[in-house]
């Protein structure tokens, strides 16, 4: 047999289906939305030719090989073993899953069986999570009289394994080229302008951008570091001035206030004296006393400024004490 023969006996072998294509497709999906499995067109035609096919998954534990058949196809018909998880399209022999977890990451197969041997082909399915809108922040700032340095910071909330770039434009800046980090540093030349900067987070099933604009002032003046150095000298003895008078103002109200309480305390010590006259009785007489309406009695209200003398203690001879009876008028 001469290699012609050979190669024509290979050939017609593979037609014959007795080999595996063992092919194997790499599908990313995203966390929490539907992915779709997709065969070519010659498993599809194979499919509607010999109407037997298999879709599986296959994990491995302790290096122990498990099988977990997802979709039978027999002719015409076919069994969704995962009809909660999964959904088979029978006119192109897909597998979508509905909702896709981090646990549906793992390599799948289909299998269609030709009678005299096999052709499958095998996908591994990773599944990342989508990215959110990234944040630019600036993280610092510094101004100088020869150049400034501006460093933006691009992070995002989720996603897993984002990548940064960063492209900008509109400035008077030295490094206009983009960057694959999160990080940019800026260097400006010596001028007033401004820069606008996109930066973009993506991996390998989402993609997010977001845009920087800023001005920034960076002259090179002569008298500048000297306007510097007087501000710098004048601004702590303006805050030291401030301080004392504001000290000086609070004693002032607070001593004022303190005299005005002991006035007024002074005004408020007082007293009032209450002393009662009664009538004098009459001598006996051989008349009957006139009737008397009442036994009223005067009270007279002395207001003093003192405390009352004490009457242990001899009175003053320049003081003469005066005792006046008061009657009620005769009927």
């Amino acid at each position: 047999m001469d290699c012609s023969e050979c190669i024509l006996l290979i050939i017609s072998f593979c037609c014959a289906g007795g080999m595996n294509s063992g092919l194997e497709k790499t599908v990313y999906g995203s966390l929490g939305g539907p992915t779709l499995l997709s065969i070519t067109p010659e498993l599809q035609n194979f499919t509607r030719q010999f109407s037997n096919a298999l879709w599986k998954l296959t994990a491995s534990a302790r290096g122990t090989k498990t099988s977990t058949f997802l979709v039978s196809c027999h002719g015409n018909n076919h069994t969704n073993h995962m009809p909660k998880r999964i959904k088979f399209h029978p006119e192109n022999f897909s597998l979508e899953i509905l909702e896709t977890r981090r646990t549906d990451a793992g390599p799948y197969e289909y299998t269609v069986n030709k009678g005299s041997g096999e052709q499958s082909l095998q996908f591994q399915l990773e599944v990342y999570e989508r990215v959110s809108v990234p944040d630019i922040q600036m993280v610092s700032r510094t101004l100088g009289n020869e150049s400034c340095t501006v460093n933006l910071s691009c992070v995002v909330n989720s996603g897993d394994n984002v990548t940064y770039s960063w492209n900008c434009s509109e400035g008077n800046t030295s490094q206009l080229h983009p960057y694959n980090d999160s990080f940019l540093h800026l260097s400006f030349t010596p001028g007033e302008g401004s820069f606008s900067c996109t930066c973009t987070a993506r991996n390998r099933v989402s993609r997010q951008t977001a845009r920087f604009s800023s001005s920034v002032e960076c002259r090179n003046t002569p008298g500048g570091s000297l306007r510097n150095e007087l501000l710098e000298s004048i601004l702590p003895i303006a805050i030291v001035g401030v301080l004392v008078f504001g000290a000086g103002i609070t004693y002032w109200l607070r001593h004022r206030g303190q005299e005005d309480h002991s006035q007024l305390k002074e005004e408020k010590e007082s007293c009032t004296i209450y002393s009662q006259v009664q009538r004098v009785e009459q001598q006996k007489s051989s008349r009957p006393p006139p009737a008397v309406k009442s036994s009223e009695c005067t009270t007279i209200y002395v207001s003093a400024t003192g405390l009352p003398p004490d009457m242990a203690q001899p009175q003053n001879p320049g003081l003469m004490t005066i005792y006046e009876s008061v009657m009620p008028p005769r009927s």
